[in-house]
Order: C-alpha cells, then sequence, then structure tokens
C-alpha cells in the first residue's frame, strides 16, 4: 500500500520529502480520525437513520460508555478492552430504559423527541455530576495497543511516517462493529423485523411482529454503540461530563453525509470528513478545516438532503 510513496520519497529532493512525509503522516493520522467518526456516528446511524429518532442524547450515551470504563478499572483494575462488553450493556440497559419510559410515546412527533432528547442529556450530564463530580478522570490505555507503528523512515534517519497502535485499535474496533451491525440487520430475523418496521410499521403489525419489542431494542443497541465509542475513546481525552457534546456534532455530520439508508453511507461519510479534515488541516489549519469541512457538509444538504447514499424508493 505504501511502496509507491515509500519510491517517491527516495527519488525526492529533501524539502520536498519532508513535506510529502508530514504530509503522509497528516493522512495516516485522518484515519484515526475516520475510525473515531465511525465510532461515534455508527450508533446513531441506528437511532436516526433505522428508527428516525432526532436522538440529541447521543454524545451523553457516549459519555456514559467512558465513564463505566472509568468505573470498571478503577475499581477492578480491568483492562481497557475488557471493559467494552460492560459498557455496552450499562448504555444499552439505559437506552432501552429511556425508550420504555420517553421515546415510545414520541414516535412520529421529531420537534418534541428533539426537545425530549436535548432536556434529558441535560439531565444525564447533572445526574453523572452528582455522582461523580465535575472533576476529571483519566484513563490508562492498554501498554499493548500504546506508542506507534513505524511505517517508513527516511535515509538519514531525521523523519519517519508513523500511526498510532491506539488508533489503528480505533480503527479496527470501529469496523469490526460495522460489521457486526451489518450482519445483525441483513443477516439475522431480527434484522428483517428491524427493516420490516422501519419501511411500514403498520404491516409489520399486521404480520405479527411486536414492534414495541423492536423498537426497544434497535434503541438500545444504538445506545450500546454509542457506548463502545465513549469505552475506547476514554483514553484519548480526559472523562468528564460534558465530553460527549464534542462528538455530537461530528457524529451528525457523518449520518447526514453519508445517507440515512445504509451502513456503508456512515463508512464513507467518516472517511470523507476525516480525510478532508486532515488534508484541509495540513494546507491550513484546524479552525479553518472545521469551518470548510462544516460548511461543506451544509452545501451537501442544500442540494442532496438524503445524503450520498440512500435506497432509491418509488414515489
Amino acid at each position: 500500500m505504501y511502496l509507491p510513496i515509500i519510491n517517491l520519497l527516495a527519488q525526492a529532493p529533501s524539502t520536498k520529502s519532508l513535506d510529502l512525509i508530514t504530509f503522509t503522516n497528516q493522512l495516516l493520522n485522518g484515519v484515526g480520525i475516520v475510525g473515531v467518526l465511525l465510532l461515534t456516528g455508527l450508533g446513531l446511524a441506528i437511532t436516526f437513520g433505522v428508527m428516525r429518532i432526532i436522538n440529541l442524547a447521543h454524545g451523553e450515551f457516549i459519555m456514559l460508555g467512558a465513564y463505566t470504563t472509568f468505573v470498571m478499572q478503577s475499581t477492578f483494575k480491568m483492562d481497557l478492552v475488557l471493559t467494552i462488553p460492560f459498557a455496552f450493556l450499562s448504555t444499552a440497559i439505559i437506552g432501552a430504559i429511556i425508550e420504555l419510559t420517553i421515546i415510545r410515546r414520541l414516535y412520529g412527533r421529531p420537534l418534541e423527541t428533539l426537545l425530549a432528547t436535548w432536556g434529558l442529556s441535560i439531565v444525564i450530564q447533572g445526574v453523572v455530576k452528582l455522582i461523580f463530580s465535575a472533576q476529571l478522570k483519566y484513563v490508562k490505555a492498554p501498554r499493548y495497543i500504546s506508542g506507534n507503528l513505524n511505517v517508513f523512515t527516511s535515509a538519514d534517519g531525521g523523519s519517519s511516517i508513523t500511526i498510532s497502535y491506539y488508533r489503528l485499535f480505533i480503527v479496527a474496533i470501529a469496523l469490526g462493529l460495522l460489521a457486526l451491525t451489518a450482519y445483525l440487520l441483513y443477516g439475522t430475523a431480527l434484522g428483517r423485523q428491524i427493516r420490516a418496521v422501519t419501511q411500514n410499521r403498520d404491516m409489520a403489525k399486521c404480520l405479527g411482529i411486536n414492534t414495541s419489542f423492536v423498537d426497544m431494542v434497535t434503541f438500545a443497541y444504538g445506545c450500546g454503540l454509542a457506548g463502545v465509542a465513549g469505552a475506547v475513546l476514554s483514553s484519548l481525552k480526559s472523562v468528564a461530563p460534558p465530553m460527549g457534546q464534542d462528538y455530537l456534532v461530528d457524529a451528525w455530520m457523518v449520518v447526514v453525509t453519508g445517507g440515512v439508508d445504509k451502513l456503508v453511507g456512515v463508512l464513507a461519510g467518516a472517511f470523507l470528513i476525516g480525510e478532508s479534515n486532515a488534508a484541509i488541516a495540513f494546507l491550513l489549519n484546524d479552525p479553518a478545516a472545521r469551518v470548510i469541512v462544516l460548511a461543506a457538509v451544509i452545501i451537501l444538504i442544500r442540494y442532496r438532503p438524503e445524503g450520498l447514499f440512500t435506497i432509491q424508493k418509488r414515489a
């Protein structure tokens, strides 16, 4: 994969080689950003893409997953990787309870759902502050996925192309969850029921599908995916009650860019936004990259509101 780049580096002048090495490192950092975006956007793709629920509390489920990892690591000295199933279960259970008590009464009312989930995010943050305080918490990454993978080193040893093992771990987890979600939706009986309820709820009821149970399981699964994202991302930045809000906007950009009807759209949206942000940040700076990418997403929504990937429907 990197052979053409390595050959080019060997033939280029030193200054150009340095620029190309820096740019390649930036693109590899973009791969890590893609993994983060895919992780945070996948759960939202389920709750919004499948259920059409505008969940503004999605960031708080990411935060709850991070706090679950913190509790398991600080109390039981558990490895971060081993806390991932607990983060999924805890956030999925909380998501199921919220669906049963709040979301179920708001289907088909997007404005009320938006306001309810926004208020829910404030409540969750307040409860977490009461339990853990607002003080920053820290999660330690395992030693075996720390450090950097050296892809290429220049002849003089002054520069090299590297990528973090932990970012590769994030990408692997994100792709694994994407494959698992695709299998559950398209390879299982429950997945067929979920798609049936999504396409025609009344007909699904007539065919004997328990739509209430399907709604609860789908919402809980989407929240569980957000919890996994929080667990995996907990060692990248400090764990705090507002941390989920930092990922919420990016997750929404991924979902609306790729489209809400196909999982491949989530992957495409994450890749486009992540690598575009990395490339523009190299040419300009990080704030300018954020502004340009956000403006591009707004223009895309204006002229193609269904996203880049969507299922064609008959009128």
